[in-house]
């Protein structure tokens, strides 16, 4: 206890401790304080595909004296492998422990589970213990929440074979605990997952503490047009900017894994997760709606405060340079975080000397790890305000017969989250008709607005809200009621005029989480009325991508009709309104037939050329692209009679491309509009804007639009010599990565570099391969001669060679230089450089050697999230690049020269795999040993 370093005000209790508990990983509370602890002794589990440990229990502690500390054990379930979340659910428990999802109870009071049930099977198993579904969690929804682990598999209950297996494809999911049936849902969390009280989802992954869950899938369905992804933002601060404040010498992964697309670096985030956002009484006022994130590998907890940030939200450190709660003891590993009896916040600390699973250490240094020290300790702590004397504190549940209707109601009512959420699950359990008054009573109440919340979604599942109710509890409450009543209301298959209108003042409500919930909304129900409501939220949110996303999803088969109540405004449009346009435009462009386009198009060239038309015909045209097959390009003259119009709109899009007072984003939607006009006619205008005097965002902007053309002409401008020396690393890996992907512009790439006016190692590995498998041979052949020597293997054959570097005294001021040029467009390091791979900040505590073998060898252990895939579409456009994001109806590649591509799932004709890393095999040819020894000196020295 004298380790630990704790925010002042505050106190810490040991409540369990071995051998009265082991390695626990998560731990869940009865109604009655008994505590069932999931006991993850086998962890880690071995590599090599070997047979995995039978160590798992779920250990069942009991508090006989009610002194708040536990003393009495017995072993519920045993046998299991490595169970890693635990959910208390009628009378016994759920657990998570892949491929399972068990349910286990006791019915003969023995302390031991005689019920044992797989409920639902087929989450994959076959990577590390550390990603793996994990966190059952009940949503106010009566839904059970579970993450992805960052992983994947088949899912399906034994109990109803009937039923079709769920791909489970990193995705979070969900289970009904009645009916058992599985559905994947936003979010791809690692072992960190919460609710706030109002039902909004967080989850964390070693990298990202904090990520609101902000859009569900089958919300991105309701247009099968739209090309946005994503369902997930990081809330706090992220990678690099992620710091934390250990006082321990601990030891990470990052001090042995110099895997450029690695975990963990030293002074920020490695292993985040055990996610808690606070809501109880039992620390001060000030602690409620905080998030408390475990770092294990740091051996910290820190505090994070949250406000809201439009239809998300944004978080921040609350102690500047310390943390919520650390310790000197490298050997304290906080894992998971909960409410719980009393007000307090209970945390599982899986006592290990080692807590880093050795899949993720480099194999010639996993023999000086100790992985073993510690298993079979652990101890479980309790935190609350340093004046709380918790013996006194009174519980509204019985320790020895179950809890009233009347105990259930005043428990919803309480200042305690546990008792809240206990009581909660305990009347959704039993689903008991006399609940109904009084739950009605108390939302009408001037009750605690946490409590008030679940009386509505409790209400909501006896069916108990009519329309009635429901528009008068939105017209007399505050924005997070009103948005628990959209949610509702969403929920609904057919919406009455009654609750129309609660929907119609959604839509001007003042809050910004209200309209972007309600513009999902009209999403789901496609009434033609809501559109002069949703170009009311568009307008005023226009700025917000997850609210353009909302109002997007709620247009299908709309689209004309949105545009024209647009255009009655547009006069009214400032440049933050500029990208709804684009996007409304691609969507329309995506989704009318092409006599429609056509009259479109025609008439944005020959109406008055304001920004709003500017980028609702850029728009048009990105999405008439999606009509065409094979690779032959429409341009804007097939879509106009007027010639000297379209003339004079070449001229105006250049002068605004060109303008340096134009603002930024309308001057790329210009340059981006170059692009759509015949070859031959702006290739000119194009090469001055990849000159480096202009800002970076135009030069990429005019790169895109130079391979869109696919002309020789282009790819000539793109690859000429004097231009090539001048590009920035960023701008040459998105020259490099728009002419692979395009047949004309790739002939000319591998022209340059048999003329080796280009170096085959500035080429990626992916890329290379990817090229040396193409499905057209003659490009295949000639990437064959051009790569075998870099891709043939004999890689470590290599880096034994380059040992010699080690011997070499480096630069590290020379070595910035090197990272600049050959490293800084996939990574970031000390602040600067790219997101491809990940940031690469206090690698200087790895070893010079793993530094070596992983920049020589990126392929010696690649993390699943950055495996590199090549997808090719039906226009024949090759794109290789890791998945940032998907949907349903698309995805999006990052490649590893810095871009992003979006791609339908309909464009798409094949994706192969082939499990590799982003990173270049070769970089060494790119410099001298002296320059390698720079580079390492670089890395290991800065801060």
């Amino acid at each position: 206890m004298a380790a630990f370093q704790l925010e002042p005000g505050l106190q810490i209790d040991l409540i369990a401790a071995d051998p009265l508990v082991a390695d626990p990983s998560a731990f869940a509370f009865d109604e009655k304080g008994i505590l069932y602890v999931a006991e993850n002794t086998g962890y880690p589990d071995p590599m090599d595909g070997k047979k995995p440990d039978t160590l798992g229990k779920i250990s069942r502690l009991v508090d006989s004296d009610g002194d708040g500390k536990y003393d009495q054990r017995s072993v519920f379930v045993e046998g299991l492998t490595y169970p890693n979340g635990i959910m208390a659910w009628k009378g016994g428990v759920f657990v998570t422990c892949a491929p399972h999802i068990y349910y286990f109870k006791d019915t003969t009071g023995d302390g031991k589970a005689d019920i044992q049930e797989i409920v639902l099977t087929g989450f994959n198993a076959n990577r590390t213990a550390q990603i793996r579904t994990s966190h059952p969690t009940l949503g106010l929804d009566g839904w059970i929440y579970v993450t992805s682990g960052l992983n994947g598999g088949e899912v399906y209950s034994p109990a109803h074979p009937e039923r079709k297996p769920v791909s489970f494809n990193g995705a979070d999911g969900r289970f009904n605990p009645e009916t058992l049936e599985f559905q994947l849902r936003g979010g791809k969390s690692q072992f960190g997952l919460a609710f706030d009280a109002f039902g909004r989802r967080y989850g964390s992954s070693n990298r990202h503490p904090l990520q609101h869950i902000v859009m569900e899938p089958d919300q991105l369905s309701n247009n099968p047009n739209l090309l946005f992804n994503k369902t997930i933002e990081d809330v706090a601060p992220a990678e690099a900017e992620g710091f934390v404040y250990p006082i321990s010498k601990s030891i990470t992964t990052a001090d042995y894994i110099p895997k450029l697309m690695g975990l963990s670096h030293q002074g920020t985030f490695t292993s985040a997760c055990g996610t808690l956002i606070f809501e109880s009484e039992g620390l001060h006022e000030a602690h409620k709606g905080n998030a408390f994130i475990c770092e294990p590998a740091q051996n910290l907890v820190q505090r994070q405060s949250i406000k809201e940030n439009g239809a998300t939200f944004i978080s921040e450190r609350v102690h500047e340079d310390w943390e919520f709660l650390s310790s000197s003891d490298s050997w304290f590993n906080p894992v998971f975080l909960s409410h719980g009896p009393k007000g307090a916040m209970y945390l599982a600390d899986m006592y290990r000397k080692v807590i880093d699973h050795p899949s993720y250490v480099p194999e010639e240094t996993r023999g000086a790890l100790d992985f073993e020290s510690g298993k079979g300790k652990g101890k479980i702590y309790r935190i609350t305000r340093d004046n709380l004397e918790y013996n006194k504190v009174e519980t509204v549940f019985p320790t020895s017969s179950a809890a009233s209707m009347d105990m259930l109601i005043t428990a919803l009512s309480s200042d305690d989250e546990w008792e809240r959420n206990t009581a909660f699950r305990l009347i959704l359990e039993k689903m008991p008709q006399e609940a109904i008054a009084p739950l009605k009573e108390m939302v009408l109440s001037d009750a605690i607005i946490e409590g008030k919340v679940k009386a509505i979604w409790l209400l909501h599942h006896f069916d108990g809200l009519d329309d009635k109710m429901l528009t008068t509890i939105y017209d007399d409450n505050v924005p997070i009621i009103r948005e628990q009543i959209i949610a509702i209301i969403a929920l609904k298959p057919n919406i009455s005029e009654q609750l129309a209108s609660s929907l119609i003042k959604g839509a001007t409500d003042t809050n910004p989480r209200v309209r972007y919930m309600t513009a999902l909304t009209f999403g789901g129900d496609k009434k033609k009325e809501w559109l002069p409501y949703l170009a009311k939220i568009a307008q005023e949110d226009a700025s917000d991508p997850w609210t353009r996303a909302a109002v997007m999803t709620a247009l299908n088969g709309q689209e004309i009709s949105f545009l024209n109540i647009l255009e009655a405004e547009k006069k009214q449009v400032t440049f933050s309104q500029l990208p709804m346009w684009s996007e409304l435009g691609e969507l329309i462009g995506s989704s009318v037939s092409a006599k429609e386009l056509t009259g479109l198009i025609d008439s944005s060239i020959n109406s008055e050329w304001d920004n709003p038309t500017f980028s609702l015909l850029l728009g048009l045209l990105k999405g008439s692209e999606r009509h065409v097959k094979g690779s032959e390009k429409t341009y804007l003259d097939a879509y106009t009679k007027s010639k000297e119009q379209l003339d004079a709109l070449v001229q105006e899009t250049t002068k605004r491309a060109s303008s340096a007072e134009d603002s930024l984003t309308s001057r790329i939607q210009a340059t981006a509009l170059l692009s759509y006009f015949s070859p031959g006619e702006t290739e000119a205008s194009l090469k001055e804007l990849i000159s480096p005097n202009n800002p970076p965002e135009i030069q990429l902007a005019a790169i895109q639009s130079l391979g869109n053309l696919n002309s020789v002409e282009a790819g000539e401008i793109l690859i000429e010599t004097t231009a090539w020396k001048a590009y920035t690393p960023k701008t040459k890996g998105a020259v490099i990565a728009t002419m692979v992907s395009r047949p004309i512009l790739r002939n000319q790439l591998l022209m340059a570099i048999e003329e080796s006016k280009i170096n085959p190692a500035e080429i990626s590995s992916s890329t290379r391969l990817s090229l040396m498998k193409a499905s057209d041979s003659k490009v295949r052949s000639r990437a064959e001669d051009l790569f075998k020597e870099l891709e043939s293997g004999g890689r470590m054959k290599v880096y034994e060679e380059h040992k010699r570097v080690l011997d070499i005294k480096g630069n590290a001021a020379n070595g910035e230089g090197i990272f600049k040029l050959n490293c800084a467009t996939c990574h970031t390091y000390a602040g600067e450089g790219g997101d491809v791979g990940p940031d690469l900040s206090g690698i200087n505590n790895q070893p010079a050697l793993a530094l070596l073998l992983h920049t020589i060898v990126p392929n010696y252990e690649v993390f699943p999230g950055y495996q590199a895939i090549t997808v090719t579409t039906h226009e024949g456009k090759q794109v290789t690049g890791r998945i940032a994001a998907e949907s349903a109806n698309s995805l999006s590649l990052r490649t590893a020269y810095g871009t992003e591509e979006n791609i339908l799932r309909t464009q798409i004709k094949s994706i192969q795999n082939p499990g590799l890393s982003l990173m270049p095999n070769g970089l060494e040819q790119n410099m001298t040993d002296q320059e390698m020894a720079d580079l390492l000196a670089y890395l290991k020295g800065a801060q």
